[in-house]
């Protein structure tokens, strides 16, 4: 259950919760109990169907009281890049909007309309610029 729940099914989730409720194989945590999982509804076919047409599909989860929701994003296109540059001279929020509209998925819609859950979203799409490592040798 834990490993579907972390790949992010939502019945696993559920159990997840019940786990919790219970305190079966955890210490009971009725924070972690009573979390609802607010994701768009997307299943795990709709998942695998953008990575075919995207490569690496991303999900950020962002917790708000007992409330996690859920949003999934591919990655920036150059194009998106260089608008979200541009923009970004003259205002950070625009661009923000930006780099969220263009990668976008689907997910909890709350995650665009709420502004402090879309600036955490946006601190988390700014995290994948830095998450391939490269190196240079001389030859």
């Amino acid at each position: 259950h834990w490993v579907l729940a972390e790949q992010g099914y939502p019945l696993a989730e559920c159990q997840i919760g019940y786990f919790y409720y219970d305190g079966l194989g955890v210490e009971k945590d009725m924070e972690k109990a009573v979390q609802t999982t607010i994701d768009g509804g997307i299943s795990p076919e709709q998942v695998a169907q953008w990575k075919q047409k995207h490569g690496k599909v991303l999900r950020i989860d962002v917790v708000d009281g007992d409330e996690m929701h859920v949003g999934y994003f591919h990655r920036p296109k150059l194009e998106t890049m260089a608008a979200v540059t541009k923009v970004a001279k003259t205002d950070e929020i625009k661009s923000a909007e930006v780099m969220f509209d263009n990668c976008w998925l689907g997910g909890s819609s709350q995650l665009r309309q709420d502004a402090i859950l879309f600036l955490e979203v946006t601190k988390k799409l700014g995290d994948m610029f830095s998450s391939c490592l490269s190196s240079i040798k001389n030859l």
